[in-house]
Formats: structure tokens, sequence, C-alpha cells
């Protein structure tokens, strides 16, 4: 299991905010696409420890990040029950790669469900003293997702690719993006369009105010080192 790395690039100057480390099962082999990897761990049992894996090699692929540059790494809830994701020992792993809290971006998704919101706050606030932030992955693709973004109050607001795809053409994807911006500034949050293909989907992000974008338009996912996935 290895990471590759998608920019997320400010909507406006263009440069390079981030970067989301995105799990590779082995290469040439049918379980290199996490599409097939994670379903597989779960039949056998194995989803925690495939969960654990990713963070730390998210972390270690990530050695040399450029300075500045923010680190996106998901999560799922079930992390906080892993020893070496603790504030203290995750603090020295990055310490080891030259990362600091201030650097990292948690990124949750829905792939396991919000059973219990009041562990979830505790954790954010925990975390969040320390200089972790909060990014909610799929905003609006779902009621738990928008439940969450309430009830969870994270720092960037991710906006699925439904809402994002051919946007410079369709009003009423326009209109939902200025929705989710509105929300968004009431919580104090910051939005990342995803999956973005075009300069023109773009320039209309920075056109309705959002910060920052993300997808192939600015290349696909690749190790940040020499490393090959």
């Amino acid at each position: 299991v290895s990471s590759v790395y998608e920019p997320v690039v400010d909507a406006k100057t263009l440069t390079v905010y981030g970067y989301e480390a995105l799990a590779r099962g082995p290469a040439n082999t049918n379980l290199a696409s996490p599409a097939d990897l994670f379903p597989l761990a779960e039949e056998e049992g194995l989803s925690f420890a495939l969960d654990c894996l990713c963070r730390r090699k998210a972390i270690e692929g990530a050695v040399g990040f450029p300075e500045g540059a923010k680190l996106f790494m998901n999560i799922r809830p079930s992390a906080i029950h892993d020893p070496n994701f603790q504030p203290q020992a995750l603090k020295e792993t990055l310490a080891s790669c030259e990362l600091q809290p201030t650097d990292v971006i948690f990124e949750i998704s829905e792939q396991e469900s919000f059973d219990n919101y009041d562990v979830l706050r505790e954790a954010r606030d925990e975390y969040g003293k320390l200089g972790f932030q909060i990014a909610l992955d799929d905003t609006g693709a779902g009621y738990a997702c928008l439940e969450a973004a309430m009830k969870l109050a994270p720092e960037f607001l991710k906006v699925d690719r439904e809402f994002v795809a051919g946007i410079d053409e369709d009003p009423a994807r326009q209109n939902m993006v200025r929705a989710f911006q509105s929300m968004a500034e009431r919580m104090n949050a910051r939005i990342i369009g995803e999956g973005l293909d075009t300069m023109q989907e773009l320039q209309m992000l920075s056109e309705l105010g959002i910060d920052f974008g993300q997808g192939w338009l600015f290349g696909k996912p690749t190790p940040l080192r020499g490393d090959r996935p």
C-alpha cells in the first residue's frame, strides 16, 4: 500500500494550497484500486487495520512536502481507536517527517456512519487545540454529511463533484454552490470544489467566491517523490 497525492489549488491565484493523500494498493495487481482494496479488507475483517496503514503511508509519503502546503489525510471516525493516532504519538510521527499538526487537515467522509457525534466533537476539540483542522468530504451528497457539517463545524467543506461538473453552464448548480457558500460563511468554513475538469469550471468557482478547487484539471494523483505507487 502506498499514497499518491492530488493537489488542492487556490481558485484565484492557481497556487497549490495542499495535497490530498489517496491510497493505492499493490501496483499491477487487481487490488491496486482502492475501490477493490477496501471492500476486500472489509470482507476479511481488516478495514480498521487497512485504514491505520493508509494513514501511516499518507504521512510517510509526504516527506519533503513543499513548505506551507497542507496534507489532507482521509480518516474514518474509528481512527480515534488507533493507538498511533493518539495526539502525542501522531505528533511524534509527524515530526519524524518534518510536519507539524498545523500542516495536517483530517478529511472525514461518509465511509462510516456518524453514530456518536459527541465522541467526534470531543476528538475534534482535542485535536483542534493542537492545530489539526477538519475537512468534510462529499458535502451535499447526503443528509448525513450535511448533519455532520452542522454538528462538527469543520474548517473546510468539500463540495461533491456532482455540484461542480459543468457548473459554468448550469445555473442550478451555481445556485446550489451559492447555498453551500452561504452555509460555509455562517460556519466560518472554506469551500473546496471537487472534481474539476476544465478551466471554465474553475473560473466559475472563483466568480462564486469559492476559495479552492481540486480535480484532474491540475493533473492526476501522483507520488510526491520518485516512488512508484
